[in-house]
């Protein structure tokens, strides 16, 4: 079985069917990551040659068969999170949407008053927004959880 080099600087990824979690953390982390819910091999070979990705997959059979494949060892996501880190450097974690991908924009905070529950508004004053989903993000109770996996991935 092949082994994966380090790919450190501006990687591109999809996470095939089997790997959902990994993708949605992936973009927490800053990770430009794509997810295919398509089953089919080819299919994903041929939108990773198009944009110019690497696939992460738990099947041995695709990593074994196709160069540009990084095979997953565990299914646990800390241990995904922590062969993920010891690939890339993790330069901007918080700046993608972890839902659809895109690069979050610093917006003012008047901008999203009607977009977020009163007590957050009054409390936070550094928000962003998605602009292709509008979904917008803060720093909330949730931050300090997703920076502990960060710290801990990355030591």
């Amino acid at each position: 079985m092949k082994r994966e080099g380090s790919i450190r600087k501006s990687p591109r990824f999809i996470c095939d069917f089997m790997l959902g979690r990994l993708a949605k953390w992936m973009r927490l982390l800053g990770l430009d990551t794509m997810y295919y819910r398509n089953t089919n091999g080819k299919t994903i070979i041929h939108h990773s040659r198009k944009e110019g990705r690497r696939i992460l997959t738990r099947s041995k059979i695709l990593a074994d068969k196709y160069n540009d494949v990084i095979l997953i060892e565990s299914e646990h996501i800390m241990d995904q999170l922590k062969q993920i880190a010891n690939l890339v450097d993790i330069e901007s974690p918080f700046s993608r949407c972890p839902v659809c991908n895109t690069e979050t924009k610093d917006v003012k905070k008047e901008t999203i008053k009607e977009d977020v529950p009163p007590y957050v508004f009054e409390i936070h004053n550094d928000f962003k927004r998605c602009p292709e989903c509008g979904r917008v993000f803060w720093r909330g109770t949730h931050y300090k959880e997703i920076e502990k996996v960060i710290n801990e991935i990355k030591s």
